[in-house]
């Protein structure tokens, strides 16, 4: 296996490190934004006195692979401990299954059609100018915005969204890396977690903190952790925790039964050296590394969950700081015989949700509504009192957060595009998927909308997806109520919620 040289070995690297975050100290000054939204209520005096402070955590390719999920092996007992003080969500999904989009979908509240963000090239910025984006709103309203680490895919997308954006130390040291010569592995045990990119992210916002409780000023901390992403990079007393034995095998490994060809794609894995010689097929040994390090991954993400939350305490700012966490999609170790996210797969578009927002959350509580990532936005806006845009396409959650068992939206809507080259002669399509307490259903149409193939699971029966039942005479009624539920779109399950 791997063993990862301590990433600030060489001069070069460690001077650039040290310059670049001794530059961002005060932070990169924001420019003006553009003009808000005409759509926008009137925000709040600035620094109001009584507004809860927001700490957001973004974490990369994270499944529900945590205890307080029911994961039979995982070591997450910070991510435990924040679940069991606030709110789960058992059933949260994102807009689409990579990292640009999911994020774009979730700070600007709109989805990927409404945006046109469906790729990893085009920022935010670009694609939705006026847009007012979930930290440009508070910051309007009076806070200080701060970001660490991945927030957007693009590091310097929406700098008017910012009173201080400290650079990405994942980039910062990949790029010093390449220009060493140096490639990056798949999977690798690290010699010290603190020399991490993640763990340098994590102590720049830590820095901050006391700062903004001694200042009294109201605050928007967002961290993006980029681990569980590839490379599977920890320290190594977070692979101690765990041995190949006792990671969990994947779900239906075989492959789905019946789906489009181009309905689940692998390539992501594949870019490494020491995963692409065995392409198209992982071998078990290498599998079973991969599984075991993505598991570790998920522990060293805990440990540095864990330390925000005992830094938010130790401030004696937890009582009046709503805390966020999300994974902006999942990722198939295996399972369904792919190395990827890139699909409207359950185990690719169902998420970890955990909202904590004191005086509205109950310790210990847990929700089964079907609820999106775009609905984050519309949350912490009437959490904080704040004016959102009225174009924003999520709905908030806050009667679920008073009322976790209550009715709720009947779908969640997710999808993604195939170019013609993967589709077998159908030229370009997109998968849109309609995802309810039983189904996940999905409708791959080509650019005149035409339905050109369908999938359909039955999660009560199939949990795993393992076997499509959209042409099987039994699931025929249920396939055209869906259909006719995809064709419709979110808009008319949003405005069902409350009859």
């Amino acid at each position: 296996m791997a063993r990862l040289l301590p990433l600030l070995r060489s001069t070069s690297l460690a001077t650039t490190c040290l310059a670049l975050a001794a530059c961002a100290v005060g932070g990169v000054a924001a420019a003006p934004g553009p003009a808000a939204a005409t759509e926008q209520a009137p925000a709040p005096a600035p620094g109001a006195k009584g507004k809860p402070n927001i700490l957001f955590i973004m974490i990369d390719d994270l499944r529900p692979d945590l205890g307080i999920y029911g994961h039979p092996t995982a070591q997450t007992p910070n991510m435990d401990a924040l679940g069991k003080s606030g709110l789960v969500f058992e059933n949260a999904f994102v807009s689409q299954a990579v990292c640009g989009p999911s994020r774009a979908a979730l700070m600007t509240g709109l989805r990927p059609d409404t945006t046109g963000i469906k790729d990893l090239e085009t920022p935010v910025d670009k694609a939705v100018p006026d847009a007012v984006t979930l930290t440009e709103l508070f910051k309007q309203a009076g806070y200080g915005t701060y970001g660490y680490g991945k927030i957007y895919h693009h590091t310097d997308d929406n700098p008017e969204g910012w009173t201080v954006r400290k650079p990405d130390m994942e980039k910062v040291i990949q790029r010093q890396k390449r220009k060493d010569g140096e490639e990056k592995v798949a999977v690798a045990r690290a010699a010290d977690g603190e020399e991490l990119p993640d763990t340098i992210n994590v102590n720049l916002a830590l820095e901050q903190l006391p700062q903004l409780a001694k200042s009294g000023e109201p605050f928007f901390m967002a961290v993006g952790i980029h681990r569980p992403h590839l490379p599977f990079i920890s320290p190594k007393s977070d692979w101690d925790r765990y041995t190949a034995a006792t990671v969990p095998a994947p779900i239906n490994p075989e492959g789905q039964k019946g789906a489009p060809p181009w309905a689940l794609v692998a390539y992501e894995v594949w870019n490494y050296p020491d995963t692409k010689p065995f392409q198209p097929d992982m071998p078990q040994n290498k599998a079973d590394e991969l599984r075991w390090g993505y598991l570790a991954a998920v522990s060293y993400a805990d440990d540095l969950v864990g330390r925000l939350m005992a830094a938010l305490k130790q401030q004696g700012l937890d009582d009046n700081t709503i805390v966020v966490l999300w994974g902006d999609h999942g990722w198939k170790l295996g399972d369904h015989a792919k190395w990827s996210k890139h699909s409207t797969a359950n185990i690719d578009i169902h998420i970890p949700l955990i909202i904590r927002a004191p005086g509205e959350t109950q310790a210990g509580t847990r929700s089964k509504a079907i609820v999106e990532t775009v609905d984050i936005y519309p949350t912490l806006a009437e959490l904080a009192g704040l004016g959102a845009p009225t174009n924003l396409e999520g709905l908030s959650m806050v009667p679920v957060l008073e009322k976790p068992d209550r009715a709720w939206k009947q779908a969640a809507f997710a999808q993604y595009g195939r170019n013609a080259g993967l589709t077998e002669g159908n030229g370009a399509l997109t998968g849109y998927t309609v995802r309810t307490d039983r189904y996940r259903y999905t409708g791959w149409v080509d650019a005149a909308a035409k339905l050109v193939r369908a999938e359909l699971y039955d999660l009560e029966q199939d949990p795993s997806e393992s076997v499509n039942r959209a042409d099987d005479p039994a699931y025929k009624s249920a396939a055209a109520e869906l259909e006719a539920v995809r064709k419709g779109g979110w808009k008319p399950v949003r405005e069902r919620v409350g009859r």
